[in-house]
């Protein structure tokens, strides 16, 4: 099976997400759905069903290095990754340093090689082919936006590809600690 860990993007996230879609919806692309919205730390790999209670531990004692809640800002939407040739409409902003730790953890926990280039926070919000970009309506994306996010979890997701996109399915979820709660906290 495809699998991947990220972070979830929470519902009243999802929804300012989609509001923002709204003024977008004439451009030629595959928008992914508010429940696929999420933060990838692990790109996706071939797993063994059998293994994924044991990548769901490894998962937790990744997600116990940090030392400070997770708050995710995203500043600015536009194509991506290469401004050249876009293959994404994507959400970008400033990667906390304990994102990029943890990522790197995670590969390791996991038995990943390093990423090559540095851990860059993004949200993918739509797909589309590199060649149907000439044809779009506006290729001038760039636009600011203020949308935040307090981490709640990182999860093992499924990936399955179908003709009108990709659909995931939550595995398993490993929670980050309740001491970082805002409220009732230890």
């Amino acid at each position: 099976m495809r699998v991947f860990v990220a972070i979830p993007i929470p519902e009243d996230l999802q929804g300012e997400i989609l509001a923002w879609e709204e003024k977008c919806r004439g451009l030629p692309v595959r928008w992914l759905k508010g429940k696929n919205l999420h933060v990838t730390l692990v790109p996706p790999w071939e797993e063994e069903a059998a293994r994924v209670p044991e990548v769901l531990s490894r998962m937790g004692e990744a997600v116990h290095i940090l030392k400070d809640s997770l708050t995710l800002s995203f500043s600015r939407v536009r194509f991506g990754p290469d401004p050249q040739r876009p293959r994404l409409i994507w959400a970008e902003g400033e990667t906390p340093r304990a994102l990029a730790v943890l990522a790197r953890e995670l590969h390791g926990r996991l038995g990943m090689a390093p990423e090559q280039r540095s851990f860059r926070l993004h949200l993918t919000l739509a797909r589309f082919r590199p060649e149907d970009f000439a044809s779009f309506p506006r290729r001038d994306l760039d636009e600011w936006v203020s949308w935040r996010m307090e981490a709640k979890a990182v999860v093992l997701m499924q990936s399955r590809l179908l003709r009108g996109g990709a659909e995931y399915e939550v595995l398993g979820e490993t929670p980050f600690s309740s001491r970082f709660s805002s409220r009732g906290g230890r």
